[in-house]
């Protein structure tokens, strides 16, 4: 249970940036001070009070000013014209959607790969002499990884 809580996480910091262009598209520029959002749907305060942040930074930084948004790192960048309209946000948050629709599978599959401990952390500096082991070994790890799923209990009912 503990590695699908993970995986939602990591999926619910990768789609903040489209829930800030969805309010952005059905509100309009953000009306809610900084310290007072909360999510509602988060029963836990703590929660409740990292989630809003996250949301509220995501909706802020689509408010009418020019700049890119890009989530976390990731190569998804969306333009943001000055003075964007709800239109405008719609056709962006569209867009997003389709774009996250067909980098999913593959963000699972790196978000495994993260959770697995036989595969290296993609994210530390590896020296050159040392990336043609550090490779070898990433590779085996997923493929290792990838080959655990491919077998059926024979005494399991599968429905």
């Amino acid at each position: 249970m503990k590695h699908q809580f993970e995986l939602l996480i990591r999926f619910d910091q990768e789609t903040y940036g489209l829930w800030g262009l969805y309010q952005q598209a059905v509100v309009g520029n953000i009306n809610v001070p900084k310290m007072d959002y909360m999510d509602p749907a988060e029963e836990s305060w703590m929660w409740s009070w990292i989630k809003g942040n996250e949301k509220w930074h995501a909706w802020n930084k689509c408010k009418g000013k020019t700049g890119l948004w890009c989530n976390r790192g990731r190569k998804q960048v969306i333009r943001l014209p000055s003075g964007m309209t709800k239109s405008e946000a719609m056709q962006a948050y569209i867009e997003g959607v389709r774009s996250l629709e067909k980098r999913l599978p593959d963000l699972v599959e790196d978000w495994k790969d993260d959770q697995d401990p036989r595969i290296p952390d993609r994210n530390r500096y590896v020296p050159d002499d040392e990336r043609e082991e550090y490779d070898r070994i990433t590779r085996e790890g997923k493929l290792a990884r990838r080959s655990v799923y491919k077998f059926r209990l024979p005494f399991y009912r599968y429905n």
